[in-house]
């Protein structure tokens, strides 16, 4: 199996030239896939999406409460893409998160008042190791290793015919 950087597969994805897409193509993020996490303490539990581009791990002011998370106040706006702005309330150092088979890992969470989903970002894909793979069988693979010596895979996509010629 081939280990291949993200950026690399979002770029070849996106040259790809094909006679039903001819429109531009818009280069706005990279979303991964969506995992079942459960976070702080009390273990709330949510959907986080993994995204190779954003800069920053985030969590809704909401979810924040919810799961209660012990943070350090901020008032500070975050731009978003085009106009939009995002307004940060707080810094969630060391948070515990639990994934998949229950292994615990420390991340840091930006709280946002407005903020719809939790995402975890690029801090989040290099404090933990997780590289994406491309299968010709089984498509991108999202893997990380474990704390027993194992690594964890887990499907993000399986392309068609037509994108697996495509990157051969």
């Amino acid at each position: 199996m081939k280990s291949v950087h993200a950026s690399n597969i979002q770029e070849r994805l996106l040259s790809l030239k094909l006679k039903d897409y001819d429109t531009p193509r818009l280069r706005y993020a990279f979303p991964i896939k969506f995992m079942e996490v459960f976070i702080g303490t009390e273990k709330y539990h949510a959907m986080a999406l993994v995204d190779t581009v954003t800069e920053i791990n985030i969590i809704p002011e909401e979810a924040a409460i919810k799961a209660s998370l012990t943070s350090r106040k901020l008032n500070m706006n975050l731009r978003r893409i085009g106009v939009y702005t995002e307004s940060l309330v707080g810094l969630s150092e060391l948070t515990l998160i639990n994934m998949i088979k229950g292994k615990e890992r420390e991340i840091h969470l930006l709280i946002a008042k407005e903020s719809l989903k939790t995402i975890l970002g690029r801090p989040f894909l290099a404090d933990n190791n997780v590289n994406l793979e491309f299968s010709h069988k089984q498509g991108e693979i999202f893997s990380y290793p474990e704390e027993d010596a194992q690594i964890l895979c887990l499907p993000i996509c399986n392309l068609k015919l037509w994108a697996r010629k495509a990157l051969q």
